[in-house]
């Protein structure tokens, strides 16, 4: 739904020493179709930084600036391409715009999977469901990665 907007980021911490972190943000974008335009920390001269990315973002925005997709850009578009694909009941728009803008290249033969999640997509789509579900998804969301952030708390202390 964002794809061809430019962003930025404002992260606060040592962002220079999260290799992982800056892998995830660009990899992000180029999957996105977003133009990085660049990060803004509060580790040197946040006032400083944060202009220079307001700046950067606004030129961007004027310009209208994109970059060729790269590795992360290419893979990840294939890998959600063949999940949206299969799972088009439910990512109702992200479905619609690939089918829009031509992204499905290749068959499909999940035939099954596919009717699967066109029910489940009919599914949420009821208002009582969706009531129901809507507390639980934050938790299969975030679940995964509970008991990391549990672990990091711990050391912390």
């Amino acid at each position: 739904m964002t794809h061809g907007t430019p962003i930025a980021y404002l992260i606060s911490g040592d962002y220079q020493y999260e290799n992982n972190l800056r892998m995830i943000l660009e990899g992000r974008s180029e999957v996105g179709g977003n133009y990085l335009c660049g990060v803004a920390t509060d580790e040197g001269n946040t006032t400083a930084d944060i202009q220079t990315l307001a700046d950067s973002l606004v030129f961007a925005l004027e310009k209208k600036l994109s970059r060729p997709a790269n590795f992360y850009g290419v893979g990840g578009m294939k890998i959600f391409r063949d999940l949206i694909y299969v799972m088009q009941g439910m990512m109702k728009a992200d479905h619609k715009f690939y089918k829009m803008h031509g992204i499905y290249d290749f068959p499909q033969k999940q035939k099954k999977r596919i009717l699967q999640m066109k029910l489940v997509g009919a599914l949420i789509a009821v208002p009582s469901v969706q009531k129901k579900i809507k507390g639980q998804m934050n938790q299969y969301i975030i679940g995964p990665y509970q008991k990391v952030v549990e672990q990091a708390k711990e050391r912390k202390i």
